[in-house]
């Protein structure tokens, strides 16, 4: 019974207290003041700063303005595959600026195993070895180099994907 009469005391007290803001299930916050550019997603941000485009907004509270979109953070995909032969075949030049995104698949659809060199020609012992149905990707720390393919047995298939950063 005790516990029960300290409980409404306690709330009384907290719902006469003014420092407590009142609870609501709706916000009561005034929306901002100008509409906000949300890219639709990540991949389809523009290459470049396009002036029509905004990137910039300003918020309360914040002195200027504050950037909401970053290109070097977001990727724009180039999606390709080439059939591999028992030769050394450069497949991706070393890009002008950085890459940001690299993606293998072994796509054959027999038991190809496909070997990556990294700025020189792939051999059969080279680092990289793609079984069947793997995936590599590297979109934390990426291979700047020009990038060779091969095979084991002619036919197999690779699957890449690559992006670059704007500008």
């Amino acid at each position: 019974m005790q516990l029960r009469v300290v409980w409404f005391a306690l709330t009384a007290k907290i719902m006469v207290n003014s420092d407590f803001p009142p609870v609501d299930w709706l916000s009561q916050r005034e929306p901002w003041q100008t509409p906000q550019y949300t890219p639709p997603y990540p991949h389809n941000l523009p290459a470049k700063a396009d002036a029509a485009v905004q990137t910039t907004a300003n918020f309360p509270g914040y002195p200027s303005t504050v950037a909401i979109t970053d290109p070097y953070r977001f990727s724009s995909l180039v999606d390709l595959s080439i059939i591999t032969t028992t030769a050394s075949v450069k497949f991706l030049d070393q890009p002008i600026g950085k890459r940001n995104t690299l993606g293998f698949r072994n796509a054959s659809t027999a038991s190809q195993v496909i070997y990556i060199g990294f700025g020189g020609n792939a051999t059969t012992s080279s680092w990289l070895q793609i079984n069947p149905g793997i995936t590599v990707f590297f979109d934390t720390v990426v291979p700047q180099d020009d990038l060779y393919v091969i095979s084991d047995v002619t036919g197999g298939v690779l699957a890449y994907v690559y992006s670059t950063y704007p500008g």
